[in-house]
């Protein structure tokens, strides 16, 4: 069973009798303290809804797991109020993100798989990637979650599950000591990892390729100062993030001298031989190269690559998210940040449908919005995985690579909590370079300018409420939206931008880049994607910025 799995145990913890009462009750219970987890109290904090979060294991995790975030994970770190202190995590020990394939550890390099200066998509995001190790993230979002209200209870697994049309009641039980509690709460979020004994006691099925390998996971000491100082090396010994050597991969840890190093487990080798420290710093010593350095292993692991997709990410009261949603090789490290993005998606959705703002059927878009993009991503991973470790893997129905700006800003909802045009042609991507600004989408980054000089951007703008853009004649737009927020309960935050307004558009790209004219809008959600837009004035604004809302937030009409 993976480290994040949680199995209830239904025939061994008694449920609790119909109309007893629970030990305590709250808005929303997260079941997993992982990426998908942590990311979802974050948001669901942010939004004022304070989660409790259970966790089987003592901590967060401390193993050694995928490095560097994404330039769109960023930006909702950034707007959980986290960004800075990840950023400074992973300052601490890398100066850039850069992953090579080389022959040995000294070098030649081969090819560069990604590198954060070759990759900056700083023309769709003000966001660069992030360099701090998952561990170190998931370490900052159980702090935050805690600052914004959240309980995390470790060392506490689920053992039993009952749902019913109000809510769902779980019995918790601590590892250390057996106390058990009764938990009632409105939803449950579903974060116990891959194989999910929760998604398995809910009847969700799972799709895909299944198990395409094994790797073996290492940590070790080492001074590779040596062959790291090769020119043709991985620069200074600190830089790479991802060192692939033939079926092996080295990564950097925040430890100078330890290094994490998985191994495809390949049929040429016996079954077990990982066993022994002696045979595996010798793997270790032939994959990179370096046959008289000293080597101290500190860990070994054997762990399954897998490719799937949850058939439903929803179940009643109950949300799947991280890898009990989906679960990909690490080839391309979007596993993890996928999972940090889950809780930007669902947090914002709970929150609205907790306060009575949002009708209860906007959690069926988790699964029409999420699963879609969650089966393609798991395919481009595998993809690489196939060209960079695996090659006998590849067959007529591999996915064609997509560019990394258009998997990480160019996926679209063609289906879900947006109003889609009528000419809609339902693409799932679109490239972000030249974006549309259609309904579905995500909003487009433009640089903007504030009256007083200073920069800011459209992606500076969104993440706490719905925002409406208008271009400089939107002035009916703004006085629009504030009578439909008012009459919905729901907070819209207006900015005209262009000419003559609190935000200048110097680059005059707004327009083009919003598909909207001089007295349009674009009304934007929470989590950055674009619910609805008119290109130009209309004769009633309120009542139409009304009938979005509602339309988006599942509200029936009066």
């Amino acid at each position: 069973m993976s480290p994040r799995a949680q199995r209830p145990d239904p025939a061994g913890t008694p449920t609790p009798a119909p109309g007893s009462e629970p030990d305590e009750t709250v808005p929303v219970l997260v079941a997993g303290a992982g990426p998908g987890g942590l990311s979802t109290a974050v948001f669901l904090g942010l939004h004022g809804v304070p989660a409790l979060v259970v966790e089987r294991h003592p901590s967060t995790s401390t193993a050694v797991k995928a490095t560097g975030q994404y330039p769109h994970t960023m930006e909702a770190l950034a707007i959980a109020g986290a960004a800075e202190t990840v950023r400074e995590r992973g300052r601490a020990y890398r100066s850039d993100f850069h992953m090579v394939v080389a022959k040995t550890l000294a070098g030649p390099v081969l090819r560069t798989l990604m590198s954060g200066e070759q990759l900056s998509m700083r023309h769709v995001s003000p966001e660069d990637w992030g360099t701090a190790s998952q561990s170190a993230v998931e370490a900052v979002l159980a702090d935050r979650a805690a600052e914004l209200g959240a309980r995390l209870r470790f060392s506490t697994r689920l053992t039993s599950l009952t749902q019913d049309a109000d809510g769902v009641t779980a019995v918790t039980e601590h590892t250390g000591t057996g106390e058990r509690r009764v938990i009632r709460a409105r939803y449950l979020v579903v974060a116990d990892g891959w194989r999910s004994g929760i998604r398995q006691s809910l009847g969700i099925a799972v799709r895909g390729r299944g198990t395409v390998g094994k790797v073996l996971r290492v940590l070790f000491e080492a001074d590779l100062s040596e062959p790291l100082s090769h020119t043709d090396g991985a620069a200074d010994g600190r830089r790479f993030t991802a060192l692939h050597v033939g079926r092996a991969v080295l990564f950097n840890t925040e430890v100078p001298g330890l290094y994490g190093y998985f191994r495809n487990l390949t049929p040429e080798l016996p079954d077990g031989w990982w066993t022994s420290e002696d045979t595996v710093a010798a793997q270790i010593r032939s994959d990179l190269g370096i046959p008289e350095t000293p080597l101290k292993i500190e860990e070994i692991s054997e762990t399954e690559i897998s490719c799937g997709v949850a058939e439903r990410f929803r179940a009643g009261r109950a949300l799947l998210v991280g890898d009990a949603a989906h679960v990909m090789p690490p080839t391309g490290g979007m596993g993890g940040n996928t999972a940090y993005l889950d809780g930007l998606y669902l947090g914002w959705k709970l929150a609205a449908v907790l306060r009575g703002t949002a009708g209860e059927a906007l959690l069926d878009s988790h699964d029409a919005e999420r699963r879609p993009y969650a089966e393609e991503l798991v395919e481009q991973q595998f993809a690489n995985l196939v060209d960079r470790i695996s090659p006998e893997l590849a067959d007529e129905s591999l996915a064609v690579a997509l560019p990394p700006p258009v998997v990480a800003f160019g996926y679209r909802f063609p289906k879900g909590a947006v109003l889609l045009e009528p000419d809609d042609d339902g693409a799932l991507f679109e490239d972000p370079a030249r974006p549309t600004g259609r309904p579905g989408s995500h909003a487009p980054y433009v640089p903007l300018t504030r009256g007083d000089g200073s920069a800011t951007s459209t992606t500076a703008l969104f993440g706490h409420a719905f925002v409406l853009l208008t271009g400089p004649d939107g002035a009916a737009w703004a006085e629009g939206a504030a009578a439909a927020a008012d009459a919905l309960g729901v907070a819209v935050q207006v900015y005209r931008v262009g000419s003559g307004t609190e935000l200048l558009d110097e680059e005059g790209a707004f327009s083009a880049a919003y598909g909207i004219g001089a007295d349009g809008a674009s009304l934007v959600r929470p989590d950055r994607f674009v619910a609805w837009r008119c290109t130009g004035a209309h004769p009633d604004p309120a009542a139409e910025i009304e009938r979005a809302l509602r339309q988006v937030l599942h509200r029936p009409a009066h």
